[in-house]
């Protein structure tokens, strides 16, 4: 097959098992970040996106990612806030990543595993989430702009192994892989990793060879710098919007305060989900907090199980090196691009999410078409890999209207998720705001006694209580979330004003004079509070 037909079949592939996502609507994460988000909705708030956190002011959870806010003002700006221009953004880049990921395959692989492994990449179920949800544009953005520069990258470095030390081609290829990286640090916080991958790169071009390795290196040291430099100015601007936390704040449910052992316990049987996803992926699910997945420090058969896969795996990575380098390569592109959202080296704000397996898939990718080029060649090879592909579009064609709109979005998370308290929150949500009051609040106390470590929760909870006019669970439920997170300034004024309203001023003052010492903001706050009550009728 030509170079030119193995794109071509690659991006008509793509495109067969995107398209669907084009008719989605505003689902989920969309609804606050996209819909609701006043910011992106001017492109006069430009200048200022570039300075400002992810999510919106109303939000606990954040991130700095400025190339994608930026990303969604244009999209909205282009569309005039029609989802339709975000869902085309998306199976546009989506299409640029599966073409990045045959170029990197051909670097790695003989022409008919890298064919094999761009299909399989471009059919991938688990990559739903990412290219039929709105918000999904970040991991798009960040695969593109990341294997780009990976790309570049080694452009530069058969440049340099070919005498060339300067000139107009190497010059392009430095600045193509600075912008790209600086691209993709804007667009997602794992491609913080990208430093490590081009490092690595170099290793593996000299085949294990350490003389060789070094002497590749140095050649092109100076670049890799460069890079390294912008991921220090990216985290330090970070730092300089968010605070010093990676995560920004907010710490996924059951990591906060661990250690760094309790999070690898923690994550193990996180292993056992990434090894579904990749090789059966049947079950899919939106939501993987408590007590669908349980967050556990203690040692069990679930970690034991996923210590032995990961043990497994990085054995397997080492004997292939020399039979089967392309085994080894995509297992280690896996695990370094894995490493920021592994939740263990540093905690982040989520614990498993099928979205943030999309970059790390391209390693898992290269594995399979290394895998595929071991198989015995016969007449049933084609029909039974193009059967095998078939079968994994399939199933991402069923999976994409699951974010057509949130009624089905709820229905999904229903049935695939059972057991998560986020399932119980979204319908006590649903119930609350169709005037099904006693449904809402059942639902949003399962939700509780699920997970009583989520703050958002109570204070949700508590701001329905003190709509209907239930002051002292109000106040009980606002003081509580102030409790689980001392940032909440705000639910503590709610519930100082929930106590005045319930008859208690002398519990209402004490809280309120506590929140004023700890925070200055909290009396334009009490205010606010006051104020809006007073305009809604409730003197």
């Amino acid at each position: 097959m030509t170079s030119a037909r193995a794109y071509g079949l690659a991006l008509a592939v793509a495109l067969a098992a995107s398209a669907a996502s084009l008719a989605n609507g505003f689902v989920y994460d969309d609804v606050p970040v996209i819909r609701n988000d006043t910011r992106i909705h001017s492109l006069a708030h430009l200048p200022s996106l570039v300075g400002a956190p992810f999510w919106p002011r109303s939000s606990r959870s954040n991130a700095y990612r400025p190339a994608t806010t930026v990303a969604f003002a244009l999209d909205w700006a282009i569309g005039g806030g029609r989802p339709l221009a975000f869902h085309l953004t998306n199976v546009a880049l989506n299409l640029g990543v599966v073409s990045l990921v045959l170029a990197l395959a051909l670097r790695v692989l003989p022409p008919g595993g890298a064919v094999v492994a761009a299909l399989w990449f471009a059919v991938q179920p688990v990559h739903v989430e990412s290219v039929a949800n709105g918000v999904g544009l970040a991991e798009l953005l960040a695969a593109a702009a990341y294997l780009a520069a990976l790309l570049a990258y080694l452009a530069d470095g058969d440049a340099a192994d070919a005498g060339v030390r300067g000139g107009a081609r190497r010059a392009w290829l430095a600045a193509a892989v600075l912008a790209s990286a600086a691209l993709a640090y804007g667009a997602k916080e794992h491609a913080i990793t990208l430093p490590a991958t081009l490092a690595l790169a170099d290793v593996w071009r000299a085949r294990g060879d350490a003389r060789l390795a070094r002497a590749r290196f140095r050649r092109h040291a100076v670049l890799w710098l460069g890079v390294v430099t912008l991921a220090i100015g990216y985290l330090a601007a970070r730092a300089y919007v968010l605070g010093p936390a990676f995560s920004g704040g907010a710490v996924a449910s059951g990591l906060k305060g661990e250690s760094v052992l309790a999070r690898a316990l923690i994550m193990a049987p996180g292993a056992l989900v990434w090894l579904r996803w990749m090789i059966w992926p049947v079950h899919l699910s939106a939501d993987y907090l408590p007590n669908h997945f349980v967050p556990s420090a203690r040692l069990g058969l679930a970690q034991v199980a996923g210590f032995a896969v990961v043990g497994a795996i990085a054995v397997a990575a080492w004997r292939a090196r020399r039979t089967l380098p392309g085994v080894t390569a995509g297992i280690v592109f896996t695990a370094v691009t894995a490493s920021v959202t592994a939740n263990i080296v540093v905690p982040t704000g989520v614990l498993l999410a099928e979205r943030l397996a999309y970059l790390p898939s391209v390693g898992v990718a290269i594995v399979a078409g290394a895998l595929w080029e071991r198989l015995p060649r016969g007449r049933y090879l084609w029909p039974a890999t193009a059967l095998a592909l078939a079968l994994l579009a399939a199933r991402t064609i069923q999976r994409i209207p699951v974010w057509h709109d949130p009624g089905r979005f709820l229905s999904a998370l229903e049935r695939d998720a059972p057991d998560s308290y986020r399932t119980h929150w979204a319908r006590g949500q649903e119930a609350f705001e169709h005037g099904r009051r006693a449904e809402g609040e059942r639902e949003m106390q399962a939700a509780i006694r699920i997970f009583p470590g989520d703050p958002q929760v109570l204070q949700e909870l508590g701001e329905r209580y003190l709509e209907a006019g239930l002051f002292h669970p109000a106040a009980s439920y606002f003081l509580a979330a102030y409790e689980l997170d001392s940032s909440r300034t705000d639910a503590e004024v709610r519930g100082a004003f929930a106590l005045l309203k319930g008859g208690q001023p002398d519990s209402a003052a004490a809280v309120g004079t506590a929140a004023l010492r700890r925070d200055p903001e909290a009396a334009p706050l009490l205010l606010a509070t006051e104020t809006a009550e007073l305009a809604a009728g409730r003197p």
